[in-house]
């Protein structure tokens, strides 16, 4: 599973959950409605392609169509897993949160906006 950059995304977010660790959401559209894939990453190694870091991911399809109710809803959520990893010790509060909307920009500007983030590791790939 990954998340897809395509012209249904509608926004991705981040936050480090631990030392070796993070937490990534994504909202796109859907012919169901809206889809939310996440998942949670702990490292293996310093290597952002290590085959061997640990992804548990997760999908949830919702036939609601309503865009700004789910950015509001991946916020509580990103902010509540930033919250859980503060609590349990594992992050030095303040977490920081990155949300990337995609708003009306195109997919390409979009990808430009990720790719610049510093927890953002890309890779040109097709699709079959």
């Amino acid at each position: 599973m990954s998340i897809v950059l395509d012209d249904n995304i509608v926004g991705i977010w981040y936050v480090l959950t631990g030392e070796k660790e993070d937490f990534m959401l994504a909202i796109s559209k859907c012919p169901e409605g809206l889809e939310l894939v996440y998942r949670h990453r702990y490292y293996h190694s310093d290597d952002p392609w290590d085959e061997k870091d640990h992804k548990s991911w997760y999908r949830m399809v919702t036939s609601k169509t309503d865009v700004q109710r789910a950015i509001e809803t991946a916020r509580e959520m990103v902010q509540g897993v930033a919250m859980i990893a503060v609590k349990m010790g594992r992050l030095m509060p303040p977490a920081q949160v990155f949300e990337l909307v995609r708003g009306d920009k195109s997919v390409e500007q979009f990808a430009e906006v990720l790719k610049s983030m510093p927890w953002a590791h890309s890779m040109e790939a097709t699709r079959h």
